[in-house]
């Protein structure tokens, strides 16, 4: 009589086991961390000489974490309506999230800087407007008014 009583006990103590190791298998399945988006932030003068030599940077952060193992940071400059013209230009981290090139406007006129950020499984492309010499207000308020600096298509976040 002990072993029959002991076959459907051993029998109840297995599924226990093989029940509590599934659920927490499920229960890890079902908990993705999401991480939190890196922030980029253009810093740079709004206002520029002609050639003279500026230094324009981007602080990467992921919350509070500077970025400092940014697989690539690259510094996009180009006039408004000439961007097939414009220059690509690899940053250079410096020190806690801080990502820098030195950059000479040469000509008058509105342009766009856009950084292109690929850190930790993100790519973030913000956009400022720069004005280098002088440039009348009028054609200051019509690229505002055309959507400024966001009028592109592209989109300024990915995830990869």
């Amino acid at each position: 009589m002990k072993k029959k009583a002991i076959i459907p006990l051993i029998g109840l103590i297995s599924s226990l086991i093989i029940i509590g190791c599934s659920s927490d298998k499920e229960n890890q399945a079902n908990h993705i961390e999401v991480p939190e988006v890196i922030t980029v932030n253009i810093n740079a003068p709004e206002q520029v000489d002609i050639h003279e030599r500026v230094r324009l940077s981007t602080s990467v952060y992921q919350g509070e974490e500077a970025v400092d193992d940014a697989r690539e940071v690259m510094f996009e400059v180009w006039k408004n309506e000439e961007r097939e013209s414009g220059e690509l230009i690899e940053g250079e981290w410096t020190e806690d999230g801080l990502y820098e090139i030195d950059y000479t406007f040469e000509s008058e006129g509105i342009y766009i800087l856009q950084t292109h950020v690929t850190a930790r499984d993100m790519h973030v492309m913000p956009k400022k407007m720069i004005i280098a010499g002088e440039v009348p207000n009028e054609d200051i308020e019509a690229f505002l008014n055309s959507g400024g600096p966001s009028n592109d298509t592209e989109e300024s976040l990915h995830h990869h």
